[in-house]
């Protein structure tokens, strides 16, 4: 069953890409963003997200949060996907003139790669906040790591551009309401 649903995430977190190479019809960009600065050191952190997942189920996968945590990032990334579609977002970020340092490098590489569309809900803050949760219920004694975790994952999509702060409070928002959600599916 665990196979089967891994399976499952994989192929939804695959529609994240043909969903990004939409044109944005949105922007949700408040005067406040204007004032977050870009700091290109926070691109190692954004990109310790694509760690995050694959470690939170390889360290749930025998307990009995492994189930829940799969169903949960499923339902996650279906609804993530699926306002993507109906309402395509995204993001102005700044045009990086200097590669002078590895943290540009990367993240001017994410620029390119990464398009500037599906900014609300950000699939960084939501799949973190799901792994964090259940990494933290499995090993409560670490539940303060997790939670440093996720908020400086979540800050980094701020300062590395990539999403719009309401697209950060928003989906931290709305993230306890899927695994809510998800808890119910799975009873």
């Amino acid at each position: 069953m665990k196979g089967f649903l891994l399976l499952i995430l994989i192929l939804t977190i695959l529609l994240y890409l043909p969903l990004n190479r939409q044109k944005p019809k949105y922007r949700l960009n408040l005067r406040l963003d204007d004032r977050i600065p870009l700091v290109s050191w926070t691109v190692w952190v954004y990109v310790a997200y694509y760690l995050l997942i694959p470690i939170s189920v390889i360290l749930t996968w025998n307990s009995i949060y492994a189930t829940p945590l799969l169903i949960t990032q499923i339902i996650a990334t279906a609804f993530a996907s699926t306002i993507w579609r109906i309402f395509p977002n995204g993001v102005i970020r700044p045009t990086i003139r200097q590669h002078s340092s590895r943290s540009l490098r990367l993240l001017s590489l994410i620029y390119h790669h990464d398009r500037d569309c599906n900014g609300l809900p950000s699939g960084h803050v939501l799949h973190s906040f799901i792994s964090c949760f259940y990494l933290a219920q499995l090993y409560p004694q670490v539940w303060i790591v997790c939670y440093l975790l996720l908020m400086a994952i979540s800050f980094s999509t701020l300062t590395t551009k990539q999403h719009y702060l309401l697209d950060m409070i928003a989906t931290l928002i709305i993230a306890p309401f899927i695994i809510e959600l998800s808890s119910i599916i799975h009873l």
